[in-house]
């Protein structure tokens, strides 16, 4: 049975998601990441894995997988800054 929780954040997180795909593709294609610093895009990378495995330790598995996509979506994010940025 599914936590109504686990519905909700996974909902937020598919739509964090969704608000990341444009940016994603915008510095892709004009090949710079100008908008945040490098420190925030590992941050938030890295406490959004951290909140994946704290929903997996709490058997929430729709958030364990929304979190962990949203996560990827930051690192992507990461990469692009410490690509461009040279």
């Amino acid at each position: 049975m599914w936590q109504w929780q686990d519905v909700v954040l996974t909902i937020i997180n598919f739509g964090f998601m969704v608000t990341a795909i444009p940016a994603v593709l915008r510095n892709y294609q004009l090949k710079e990441a100008k908008s945040q610093s490098l420190s925030m895009y590992l941050s938030t990378a890295i406490l959004l894995s951290v909140m994946a495995y704290v929903f997996f330790t709490l058997d929430m598995l729709l958030s364990c997988i929304s979190t962990a996509g949203t996560g990827i979506m930051w690192f992507i994010l990461t990469y692009q800054k410490m690509k461009y940025s040279k």
